[in-house]
């Protein structure tokens, strides 16, 4: 098989992940932080250490390993952040590029009268304008949240320019780094952003069941989820030290074991390395795109590589992406992701919805020799379109 879904999880994951979670399954899976045995104790620091490197990776000013809190994913972290910061009456900017994991915790607040938010639209190649960003700010804005990169078209936004407005401003800058974290180096300080989401199974090459939260300094969520923390048991409220207040229940250890060994591997191979790799293969791609008859590419205008990720989305004139997506798969063994991708409104502003298109996404272990023979899949199927046209006809 051809897997090119890498921005709905990597696959192959490093070989180290699965040593690094058999390992923890083997000698290490007890609860920790929740006993005061020597096992538990090692769990706990193993969790620790990850929290420390992720701090450092993703250079979060406040060097302070318990201002990385653990989520089951950026889905997750995402709720938290939007929950935790919004406060009755406040505003809130973000844009039509958002994944689901903003738009709908975004709409239920509004729904019940709690926030009221702008959507800021995005340009034909799929880039959002800071200027227009900033416009929407008002003095009621406590929160701008942005898609560090489209998940349908790869298109990487102006996060230090939204940032730099953000700060001017004295507005918690959210961004959602579910596709860059582990591909395109990320430096809060650097993008002025106060919270950063991110997921350990996409670029940070971890397994599913992992991401988190990484707080700069002065960014206090309240806590969303309430329960056991393994400290002021006695208390009947929830510890307001971090990282307690934010993470209730047990943790994933085995999976932030694996995570910690994915996101060694990226750092031993280097980000810069990854995407120079993953940007080859994209140009390749598209390229060859653009040159099939009824195949249409969406964004990757000339002059903007370097501001994309691996990520393609095309339609195929006279087939539903859905069916082209079966095609590929059970002719040519090519694993895609077809429709919305969870981005309606970015379908909408591409004018694509409602059925989508068909996305490729690349990643660190896909070949050259892998994109031709997705171009050659696709041909066939260009093919097969218009031939189902002309018996239309």
């Amino acid at each position: 098989m051809i897997y090119s879904d890498h921005a709905a999880t990597s696959f192959p994951k490093p070989p180290g992940v699965a040593r690094a979670m058999n390992r923890h399954l083997d000698l290490l899976a007890v609860n920790p932080g929740r006993s005061g045995f020597d096992l538990a104790l090692e769990a706990a620091a193993e969790v620790d250490r990850l929290r420390a490197d992720l701090g450092r990776f993703f250079g979060n000013p406040a060097a302070d390993p318990d201002r990385t809190v653990f989520t089951l994913n950026a889905t997750s972290a995402l709720n938290l952040a939007i929950g935790g910061l919004c406060r009755p009456g406040d505003h809130v900017v973000t844009t039509v590029l958002e994944h689901n994991s903003v738009l709908r915790p975004l709409h239920m607040l509004a729904r019940t009268g709690l926030i009221t938010f702008d959507l800021v639209p995005c340009d034909a190649a799929g880039f959002v304008d800071p200027a227009a960003v900033e416009a929407r700010m008002s003095p009621q804005t406590r929160l701008v949240i942005l898609n560090h990169a489209s998940n349908v078209l790869g298109t990487i936004q102006p996060a230090a320019e939204v940032g730099e407005a953000c700060r001017r401003r004295g507005i918690t800058f959210l961004l959602d780094a579910a596709q860059t974290a582990g591909v395109l180096p990320v430096d809060m300080a650097a993008l002025n952003v106060d919270a950063l989401a991110f997921t350990g199974h996409k670029g940070l090459q971890g397994p599913t069941g992992t991401g988190g939260l990484v707080l700069g300094p002065g960014c206090e969520p309240r806590a969303t989820v309430f329960g056991g923390t393994g400290v002021r048991s006695a208390e009947p409220a929830q510890p307001d030290l971090l990282p307690y207040r934010l993470e209730a229940g047990t943790q994933n250890a085995v999976g932030l074991a694996g995570l910690a060994a994915g996101l060694a591997w990226v750092i031993e191979r280097g980000q810069e390395t990854i995407l120079a790799h993953e940007r080859r293969l994209t140009r390749r791609f598209v390229a060859g795109c653009r040159g099939l008859p009824g195949v249409t590419v969406h964004g990757h205008q000339a002059g903007t590589e370097e501001r994309h990720l691996a990520v393609v989305s095309v339609t195929l004139e006279g087939m539903d992406p859905e069916k082209a997506g079966m095609f590929l798969d059970q002719d040519a063994e090519i694993a895609v992701r077809t429709g919305l991708q969870c981005a309606p409104l970015a379908h909408e502003a591409l004018g694509t919805a409602p059925e989508g298109t068909i996305r490729f996404s690349f990643g660190p272990g896909n070949t050259i020799e892998e994109i031709d023979a997705a171009l050659a899949a696709l041909a066939a199927l260009a093919g097969r379109a218009e031939a189902d046209q002309d018996r239309a006809e």
